[in-house]
């Protein structure tokens, strides 16, 4: 689809329409007008016309909208609503059925069309990357938590006996306050107080004894469940497969991060409360047996507060998404700033750097103001509750007193039984907040469960003992992220066991990708990757790691000794260890050192230079002997001398059935190849013997320079 074959314009009819399937509803009018004012954008029309779209968007309010020009046939039910041209007119494909598409033209008359008759149309894709998340149903992450507690019951029913007890004891608080003020003070006796005291203090002493335990045994299990649920977590997190990961790292830390939040309050906080709460209805029912209707202004005091934390819940629903939100966004600056301080630095960028996080800040402010004033609102009403209650009681015991229907004891016991009825009340409002956090946090951590794993549950893998090393792309098309522009589009592609393959191409063409595709790391949206003849998606993770090397562009080093960088699977001896570390010349470094190899190495591989965490990569890969071979510019950051020796040893480490993969553009590499691919914008454009396509390039640069 080339940018000058310009297509016919966007209608506004469709236009319309999909905005309100966004649920965004306008007037006919108003989109042609902003249609018109960003100057008519057509499909096909290149970066301006999606730039003028854009800009008709954001006079509509849909400011943010990711927009990208594709054909049809690249869509997914995932990419839908999207715009295509049909028969010369603009519609909003809404639906995917089999073979069949249906289409709306914006007038509520859809159509349905054959798939064969929109595969080249050309097509609108629109996303917006704010569109809010939906709830899903039940909670992964709190599903990992609630099996961890129920794992734990009977330490649970430890923690909710000690509850038990602690509360029955405030009930014998009350009935020696009761005591003492109807039997003791009126004739004075001494022995019935001191006997009475001595059992309240045994009993404050046992309560002591019982809350020092508790908190001891909710320890324990804040402990056991955080060690248990992080690591299923984490073990998810490093079995998602790379296609699928998100590219904002920092974004992902802190929602991993975020499990945290959610499993203090699951493991603890929330316990004493929901163990507390239903003894408030106990202590209603003791207020009735001892002072008759003073239990009516607890249970209409309860009842109202119960009403205002579910206001104040249903107000930090949508405001606790944002901030947490927001604080990811944040986080994820942070980690960026921290990483490329350098650049930064460098280039004089750090004001910009300060003003997104100042933005940043003052949104998370804002929103924090929104969410404290909603839990203060809450947790005043329920203080103004409270002492209404005490005045009322007071009020009306003086008059039940006066009726002798209550004695002042029972009205002093009353009112201690009326502070545990609304403490645990109290408390449950003063936790709304932290019960909206820790279930976006939940939210948030689901998003990293849902990530597609690198094992699909219920599919029997293989482990084939004489698994070939053939190569073998069929249909595959990859698409990063869900952005319907493939990134590769390989029809068909054979590389042989033993050969030598070099891919080159300008930057951006799709050879790092294209090597991910062939090592199992990326899996294609459409079409296969096969090794030795058997689809990667069905073999074991380990046998393909063990049979495929792969060496990326980036080399990333970690916080650790050089062996344990070198050597990451563990698996190498000594001897192959020295051997390759001499080969490739990186026992100056280790002679540098006085811990030679196990010096320590930063996080990141800062202190070393590029070329030093280059060497190091192509040592990795060298290790673990592999019998296919994908190297991405493994002479990248190297100058010719350490190139030559590199090329050298890789050369006496290619055994002759190896098949061998290299992306490069340095001219000393490719004397590897007897076959080069030419990559340009993710397809393959030439495919030869190296003699001849090297000679096919150096005569049409000849002919551009010509041309010049």
């Amino acid at each position: 689809m080339s940018e000058g074959a310009l297509g016919g314009p966007v209608g506004a009819a469709p236009l319309r329409r999909l905005l309100a399937l966004w649920g965004r509803r306008l007037e006919l009018a108003e989109v042609e007008h902003a249609l018109g004012e960003a100057g008519s954008p057509r499909f096909a029309g290149g970066k301006d016309s999606l730039g003028a779209l854009g800009a008709a968007l954001e006079r509509l309010g849909a400011g943010g909208t990711r927009l990208a020009a594709t054909q049809a046939g690249m869509l997914r039910a995932q990419h839908l609503p999207a715009l295509v041209e049909h028969g010369g007119r603009c519609w909003v494909l809404r639906e995917i059925r089999d073979t069949r598409r249906l289409l709306d033209p914006g007038d509520g008359r859809p159509v349905e069309v054959a798939a064969t008759e929109l595969a080249q149309a050309f097509a609108i894709w629109l996303e917006r990357p704010d569109r809010p998340a939906e709830d899903k149903g039940p909670s992964a992450a709190g599903g990992l938590i609630a099996a961890a507690l129920g794992a734990r019951r009977r330490l649970l029913a430890e923690v909710a006996v000690a509850t038990l007890l602690t509360s029955i004891l405030a009930v014998a608080t009350a009935v020696f306050t009761f005591q003492v003020y109807d039997r003791v003070i009126p004739s004075f006796s001494y022995a019935t107080l001191w006997a009475l005291a001595g059992v309240v203090g045994v009993l404050i002493a046992f309560d002591f004894v019982l809350r020092m335990v508790r908190a001891r045994l909710l320890d324990r299990v804040s402990r056991d469940i955080d060690e248990e649920v992080s690591v299923s977590v984490f073990r998810a997190l490093t079995g998602v497969r790379l296609d699928a990961r998100p590219r904002a790292v920092g974004t992902l830390a802190a929602q991993v991060a975020g499990l945290e939040l959610a499993r203090s309050f699951f493991a603890s906080t929330v316990l004493f409360t929901f163990a507390e709460v239903p003894f408030a209805v106990l202590f209603i029912v003791l207020i009735a047996f001892i002072g008759g209707p003073l239990a009516w202004i607890y249970a209409a005091v309860a009842l109202l507060a119960v009403a205002v934390a579910f206001v104040a819940h249903a107000r930090l629903k949508s405001i606790s998404r944002q901030q947490l939100q927001a604080g990811f966004r944040r986080n994820g600056l942070l980690v960026e700033s921290i990483q490329g301080a350098e650049t930064i630095k460098a280039f004089g960028a750090g004001w910009r750097f300060v003003e997104r996080w100042r933005e940043a800040t003052v949104e998370i402010a804002r929103m924090s103001l929104q969410s404290r004033a909603a839990i203060v609102s809450a947790a005043t009403v329920t203080t103004t509750l409270a002492s209404i209650a005490y005045v009322s009681v007071i009020v009306m015991g003086v008059q039940l007193i006066e009726a002798g229907q209550l004695t002042l004891g029972g009205l002093i016991a009353c009112g201690i039984l009326g502070g545990r009825v609304i403490g645990p009340i109290s408390s449950g409002v003063n936790l709304i907040a932290q019960a909206q956090q820790a279930a976006q946090s939940l939210r948030s951590v689901d998003a990293v469960l849902d990530l597609p794993p690198e094992r699909e549950p219920g599919i029997e893998l293989l482990a084939p003992a004489g698994l070939g090393h053939a190569l073998t792309l069929e249909g595959a098309r990859f698409f990063y992220a869900n952005v319907p522009v493939p990134q590769i589009d390989v029809p068909a592609l054979q590389i042989a066991e033993g050969e030598r393959v070099v891919l080159v191409g300008p930057p951006g063409s799709g050879k790092s990708t294209l090597l991910r595709l062939l090592s199992g790391l990326y899996r294609p949206a459409a079409g296969r990757v096969l090794i030795g003849g058997v689809d990667v998606s069905l073999l074991e993770p380990e046998l393909v790691r063990g049979l495929v090397g792969f060496l990326p562009q980036e080399v990333q080093l970690f916080r650790g000794t050089l062996r344990e960088n070198l050597d990451l699977g563990g698996m190498a001896d000594d001897d192959a260890l020295i051997g390759v570390v001499q080969e490739l010349g990186l026992d100056e470094l280790v002679r540098d050192h006085p811990r030679g190899l196990e010096r320590e190495i930063a996080e990141g591989g800062s202190g070393l230079s590029g070329g030093q965490r280059q060497l190091a990569g192509v040592a990795r890969v060298m290790l673990r002997r592999p019998r296919v071979w994908l190297l991405d510019e493994p002479t990248a950051g190297l100058d010719r001398a350490f190139e030559a020796r590199v090329v050298s040893a890789l050369g006496r480490a290619f055994a002759p059935t190896d098949t061998v993969v290299i992306a490069t553009h340095r001219p000393g590499v490719i004397s590897f190849a007897k076959r080069v691919l030419i990559m340009q914008r993710g397809r393959i454009a030439r495919d030869g013997e190296r003699e001849a396509v090297l000679l096919a390039l150096r005569s049409a640069a000849e002919r551009g320079a010509g041309a010049a």
